[in-house]
């Protein structure tokens, strides 16, 4: 279960390093540890490196009595399950205040004072807390292109899932529910279809067919998923919207 965990942390992990939003630069081994299906020490020693990513898995595994690689550690952070309840509010604000890089005192009270008791370690909520708590946020006197700018980067930066609609050698076509601003609160939009880059040497995209669901970050398709995990993944992206909308409602940019 370590090598699925690790592999299932690196999928998720791999696009915005890609990209240098973060994690060392080792791209490269990230992606060819990941066509050849293949954990162990040296892509466990990169995923290390992430500076907000693993913390997050240290907090949830301490909070369940977990290796910080089993399987259901890095599904709980990317994705969602219950293990996320295990993580008690005041270890989750300690760990927030503590051990977050870049997290002001200021934000992290704020976060945890008016996000109604249903904060959670998800990946999904820290992107949104963290542009609902910045200068970014949405507010009355955000211009149509901000407001842009705002969805593009929460929706990409959040981990979305979509539904398969089409197949091509480098390109899926997927149907799935972004991420928008309507009246100074993100809410998931009627769905629409988008493409997003797939790599058909990773597992289990060799495999990819109509229908089958996928998680994406950064226009990426990271990983197939099964009904348990499209169940968990919408739940608690509801979660994160209603916390993060919370923020929003006693946001000094948003009065």
């Amino acid at each position: 279960m370590k090598k699925n965990g690790i592999l299932l942390h690196a999928k998720h992990a791999y696009m915005p390093n890609s990209l240098g939003y973060c994690g060392p630069d080792d791209r490269g081994v990230i992606l060819q540890h990941l066509e050849e299906s293949r954990g162990g020490g040296e892509l466990e020693s990169v995923l290390k490196g992430f500076e907000a990513a693993y913390p997050f898995l240290r907090l949830i595994a301490k909070s369940t009595g977990k290796d910080v690689f089993d399987y259901s550690i890095p599904e709980a952070y990317w994705i969602g399950n219950s293990l996320l309840e295990r993580v008690e509010n005041p270890e989750f604000y300690r760990f927030s205040h503590h051990e977050l890089p870049g997290k002001e005192p200021t934000e992290v009270k704020r976060i945890f004072k008016t996000s109604a008791g249903v904060a959670r370690p998800h990946h999904s909520f820290y992107v949104m807390s963290t542009y609902a708590t910045s200068s970014v946020a949405t507010g009355p006197n955000l211009s149509v292109d901000g407001k842009k700018k705002v969805q593009g980067l929460v929706d990409n930066c959040r981990i979305s899932w979509g539904r398969v609609e089409g197949i091509s050698r480098r390109k899926l076509t997927v149907e799935y529910r972004p991420v928008v601003v309507d009246d100074d609160r993100f809410l998931l939009s009627k769905p629409v279809v988008k493409k997003v880059d797939f790599n058909a040497e990773v597992t289990p995209f060799s495999t990819i067919k109509r229908g089958d669901w996928v998680t994406m970050h950064w226009n990426y398709a990271c990983e197939v998923i099964n009904q348990r995990q499209l169940l968990n993944i919408s739940k608690y992206t509801e979660m994160d919207l209603q916390a993060t909308n919370e923020i929003l409602k006693w946001s000094p940019v948003t009065r």
